[in-house]
């Protein structure tokens, strides 16, 4: 049964990376997810790699500083996951704007790259995160910069992400729902 359900997973994986034409990048964990609009979604992709155990962890307001402490450690995060769209209520409980977001997201790009990790920037929320300029100003600033596109299918209903992997080269990773993420993860890493 195990070799059924990990041969149906191995083509799935396969059909999207025939898709879009583009090899995955290599992803390995431990991760470390944050979010860029202090919205549910890095909560929500720690708990499906709880489920599926896969080493993660989460840090909303992580720096690049931080990223650069932890990544030292024997121990420490190799792929960056950063999640996309924006809670209004969020960021004004944790005391930032936008604007703020961005630079500090900006700084961690850039210092994940220097350590050679993988970024896996992610729309995990479905459309309800892809309604005004700061949701937009979320994904344009992570999505053009990530080694890998993921998303649920409920937030590519209208076919932006699937386009912009086409058009940028940035491989995609499409599930069906955010249950399906761990295992599609699980699938990458252990190919590496």
């Amino acid at each position: 049964m195990r070799k059924v359900v990990f041969s149906a997973v191995l083509v799935l994986l396969c059909s999207v990376v025939l898709a879009s034409g583009l090899l995955m990048p290599v992803v390995k964990a431990p991760m470390i997810v944050t979010t860029l609009g202090q919205s549910p979604g890095a909560l929500m992709f720690r708990l499906v790699c709880v489920r599926s155990k896969i080493a993660c962890v989460q840090e909303d307001l992580l720096t690049a500083t931080q990223l650069k402490e932890l990544a030292q450690a024997p121990d420490g995060p190799k792929t960056l996951v950063i999640t996309t769209g924006t809670s209004l209520k969020g960021m004004g409980a944790a005391g930032i704007d936008i604007n703020l977001e961005v630079e500090r997201i900006e700084n961690l790009i850039k210092q994940a790259k220097e350590l050679g990790m993988t970024v896996i920037g992610a729309h995990i929320e479905g459309m309800a995160r892809r309604v005004d300029a700061t949701d937009e100003k979320s994904i344009t600033t992570v999505i053009p910069k990530s080694d890998l596109i993921l998303v649920i299918a409920s937030s590519d209903e209208d076919g932006y992400f699937t386009k912009f992997s086409e058009t940028s080269g940035i491989p995609l990773l499409k599930v069906n729902e955010s249950l399906d993420i761990g295992p599609a993860l699980l699938e990458l890493i252990n190919a590496n």
